[in-house]
């Protein structure tokens, strides 16, 4: 552990998926934030980390608990892809499969070390949702099932538990049948309880206040070691941003209370019973980068120490913005492993029998390397079998060829972003639904679209052919497209906004171009300096103009507010169909499917 970062500030609150920076001050209040201490993560696996490879002298009479985390999981079964932990970077981490190899392998290595078997399994929120099709076809019950084969025991929720209703997650959470409406793929798929303990504490009903579907706010587990016993209590919490994040129809019935006080009520409430060793697992987002940790997580414990200074939060299990972190805040451990199953978490924490008070917490993050880069760990044939079945089930619909590329390279997405923040998936989607308003006839000048929601890069195969699961994995929400009127001065507000958050949140657009100060000094909402037409005609801000959006930005969503409550002229499908059809056209073309030129958004000193 090393770099000590302490700052006084004005208490921030930080919202987003990125790990946005909206600025809200508590109270007016100015407070000495929590001394931050970062992380450092070097090793890929548990037995090689100098912390875990020996007991602790120090602790040996007190009880050794360990916490394996996963976030983000979106359903991704054999998702890989790289990833950077600390300073390092591993080459096609991930798979469920070998997630659970690795949580097996640490998991005995905790044993052997610390003899104990206090190990508990848990899941930081978005476990489904903007998700391949071997899980979405199967209303994501093909992830469920892997994440009982993991032995994941407790998870909480985060903002795409709500991409199709709550109910609907709560049906495929507890194995429940689908209604007569659903595909013939889905009725045949077994259904199963996941075996999952779902903990919220923030989210209520709106007509009484209480938790949904029977979901704890917290759940208290008993340990035991050295003929001692101590009590555990985990507290749940969603992201207070959800209704920035889902549609209004999803989140509606519920309030989603603030995350720091509602942490303060059960750290109090879990006290009064005898609990001093308190896990948060919280749909939050925070990241480790630079010797910096920052991010909603940090925000948040700074206002609970502002609120509760005697707290007994010992680690903090984070997720939503699909970053590394790794330290400790204050008191507090904090991590988070990335994404889509690349990662996980490995906290080793020490209680004391007498106090039943957190002694020591240390967390470390590891990779899920690949099988090239680690060939004599073998992958769980139990969840291995899971994602075989579920591949089989979906690939006629998942294999079938809806067009060809020019050429047979990968159309890349938002990992792949140029200096302006563009990238050729999410522009080929843009102009995808600008064509599919152009075809219902709603006489579109323009598209945009959330980046967040371009999930993947357009995979191309050898033959050039791109199939129905690509395009879908590049866009799995079925978001609804809308057009939308428009001042020009709106236009240019929705711009602007991509910066007030250091662009964490920005658009893919099409059928316009515009040019923007490069300095991030310029005042975020007079970034932009001119915009224009494909036909070089400029957009004036006093003319109206016809807009593509999907509604989750018309209803503000990723802090969008120039979307909201803007007129909707008419609808053109969703943002899927829009994109296979564009496709399905282009094939019938000379053109072919062609990666669009990243010229878009310009920067000027």
């Amino acid at each position: 552990m090393k770099s000590v970062a302490t700052r006084k500030l004005t208490r921030l609150f930080v919202v987003g998926l990125m790990t946005g920076l909206a600025l809200v001050s508590y109270g007016g209040r100015v407070q000495a934030d929590l001394a931050i201490i970062n992380g450092t993560d070097q090793y890929a696996k548990p037995k090689l980390e100098k912390d875990y490879q020996k007991a602790n002298q120090k602790h040996k009479n007190d009880i050794a608990v360990q916490i394996l985390g996963i976030n983000d999981l979106h359903g991704g079964l054999d998702t890989t892809g790289d990833v950077k932990i600390g300073d390092k970077s591993y080459s096609k981490a991930g798979t469920v499969s070998r997630l659970a190899a690795y949580l097996d392998q640490a998991q005995s290595h905790f044993k052997s070390v610390t003899e104990s078997d206090n190990t508990l399994r848990i899941e930081a929120g978005d476990a489904v949702g903007a998700a391949p099709a071997n899980s979405t076809l199967l209303a994501h019950e093909s992830t469920m099932h892997a994440l009982k084969a993991m032995k994941f025991s407790i998870g909480t929720l985060g903002n795409h538990e709500f991409d199709h209703g709550l109910p609907e997650f709560n049906r495929i959470l507890t194995g429940k049948k689908p209604d007569n409406s659903a595909d013939k793929l889905l009725k045949n798929y077994p259904h199963r309880t996941s075996g999952v303990d779902m903990i919220v504490a923030n989210v209520v009903n709106k007509k009484n206040q209480k938790i949904p579907y029977g979901y704890q706010p917290y759940i208290i587990k008993t340990v035991k070691q050295n003929n001692q016993t101590a009590k555990v209590g985990i507290i749940g919490i969603e992201t207070a941003t959800l209704p920035s994040l889902t549609l209004y129809q999803n989140y509606k019935d519920y309030d989603v209370l603030d995350e720091a006080e509602t942490i303060a009520k059960y750290d109090k409430i879990l006290r009064e019973k005898g609990v001093n060793a308190i896990i948060v697992v919280a749909h939050t987002g925070v990241e480790t980068k630079t010797d910096t940790t920052s991010g909603q997580s940090v925000a948040i414990l700074n206002k609970l120490n502002d609120l509760s200074p005697d707290n007994q939060v010992g680690l903090y299990v984070a997720g939503h913005s699909h970053q590394y972190a790794n330290a400790k805040v204050g008191r507090t451990q904090v991590v988070q492993a990335v994404y889509t199953g690349k990662a996980y978490d490995n906290s080793w924490c020490y209680i004391d029998g007498k106090s039943g008070r957190f002694t020591d917490v240390t967390s470390h993050v590891y990779p899920v390397l690949s099988a090239k880069d680690d060939p004599k760990t073998k992958s769980d044939k139990t969840v291995a079998n899971i994602v075989k079945d579920a591949d089989k089930r979906v690939n006629k619909k998942v294999s079938q060829v809806i067009g060809y590329a020019a050429t047979n390279e990968t159309i890349t997405g938002r990992l792949h972003n140029n200096d302006t923040l563009e990238n050729q998936a999410g522009e080929l989607v843009a102009d995808s639904q600008l064509a599919a308003a152009q075809h219902a006839q709603l006489n579109p000048d323009f598209a945009m679209t959330n980046t967040g929601g371009v999930r993947a890069d357009l995979a191309v195969n050898k033959r050039k052919a791109i199939t129905w699961g690509a395009a879908t994995a590049v866009q799995p929400f079925g978001n609804i497209l809308q057009v939308v009127d428009m001042t020009g001065a709106q236009i240019r507000q929705a711009l602007n906004q991509q910066y007030n958050e250091n662009q964490h949140y920005y658009l893919q657009i099409a059928g316009l171009q515009y040019t923007y100060h490069k300095s991030d000094e310029t005042n975020p909402s007079d970034r932009v300096i001119e915009m224009r037409d494909t036909h070089g005609t400029s957009i004036e801000d006093t003319k109206n103009y016809r807009v593509v959006i999907n509604d989750f930005l018309h209803g503000g969503g990723d802090n969008f507010t120039a979307f909201k409550n803007t007129k909707i002229v008419g609808a053109a499908g969703t943002d899927t169909d829009a994109l296979i059809k564009y496709i399905e056209e282009k094939t019938r073309t000379a053109q072919k499917v062609t990666a669009p030129q990243l010229n878009r958004k310009i920067a000027v000193e």
